[in-house]
């Protein structure tokens, strides 16, 4: 008869294994995905691109789900998964994916690492959320200085009259998919509950992959959707290793570890895609894109703690 304590013993080795796997694979998986998405729109249309990255994705999460007998959910709960959808990929990933035509994937990594001052900023301003503490206010500071310094070789430009207000279409766009994001994540936070997680993920999926490749059909994209060699594993690697490994390591590890430990990623994420850009695709690494990301990073730690903090009061006081 097995002993009792090497059952446990061997139990939690293999959830220690299970754990260590799945932050490898949304550190390093998500944090690749800047890179596959700039080789991708060398070839592919924006629109078409994540629309065809969606749909993929969704249909095969979905039908893997039905054939181990998940349940869809109520019919109530199709509107708000689909605005969820709207707003996360649609608004959130496709504007990324655009901004990548014309900014370095190391730096979309980095500007995208501003998110959680977008979700302390909405939870502000919401009537019953979270309030910001004069502490977390000085990581907004922070992280903003932190964009000053990426930004600050254009925004001298800028005022010297060398460049104009176009030449920011890029980083607007993702300053832009932060807001979308950190709505899309409040809003089904709140709304969206009862149904199995994965469940809710690829129908999301599904939404926007039909509403983004219609859009880009609309747009005129379909004469430009010119599958290479290149942008087929970059395609495939989103597909595979964005969308279905990297999330649903994302959402397993929302179920096991506790959400402090799980937005670490947050930190890890823009410095891979730092690494892999200036490896691979020869993207600047200089001082100023060290000094920024780290500033911002700092920044994102500074309200990350805030909120730790603020809540430790709350349920104390």
């Amino acid at each position: 008869m097995p002993n009792p304590a090497d059952v446990a013993a061997a139990a939690e080795r293999r959830r220690g294994f299970l754990i260590a796997l799945n932050f490898a694979a949304v550190y390093v998986l998500w944090g690749s995905t800047y890179l596959a998405i700039r080789f991708g729109v060398r070839d592919l249309p924006p629109a078409l691109m994540a629309g065809t990255r969606f749909t993929i994705a969704g249909g095969l999460l979905l039908g893997w789900l039905l054939w181990r007998r998940v349940p869809l959910p109520p019919r109530p709960l199709l509107w708000p998964i689909a605005l969820t959808g709207l707003l996360l990929l649609c608004g959130g990933n496709w504007l990324v994916t655009w901004s990548e035509l014309t900014v370095p994937s190391g730096m979309a990594a980095v500007i995208v690492a501003n998110l959680p001052f977008f979700v302390a900023g909405l939870e502000a301003v919401r009537k019953d959320g979270e309030r910001l503490s004069g502490f977390g206010v000085i990581g907004l500071l922070v992280g903003f200085a932190g964009m000053l310094v990426l930004m600050w070789p254009k925004l001298a430009s800028l005022g010297a009259g060398r460049h104009s207000l176009g030449e920011f279409k890029g980083e607007l766009a993702l300053l832009g998919a932060n807001l979308c994001w950190a709505s899309g994540s409040i809003y089904a936070r709140h709304r969206i509950r009862g149904i199995a997680p994965l469940m809710g993920v690829a129908l999301e999926m599904l939404f926007a992959g039909v509403v983004l490749t219609a859009a880009g059909a609309c747009l005129g994209e379909v004469p430009r959707f010119r599958l290479t060699p290149g942008s087929a594993l970059a395609l495939g690697w989103l597909i595979v290793a964005g969308s279905l490994c990297g999330y649903s390591a994302y959402i397993w590890l929302l179920h096991h570890v506790p959400a402090a430990k799980v937005s670490t990623y947050a930190y890890v994420n823009p410095i891979i895609a730092v690494v892999l850009g200036w490896l691979v695709l020869d993207e600047t690494l200089d001082w100023r894109m060290a000094v920024g990301t780290g500033v911002i990073l700092g920044g994102v730690a500074v309200v990350n703690a805030a909120k730790v903090s603020t809540r430790a009061r709350e349920k104390t006081g």
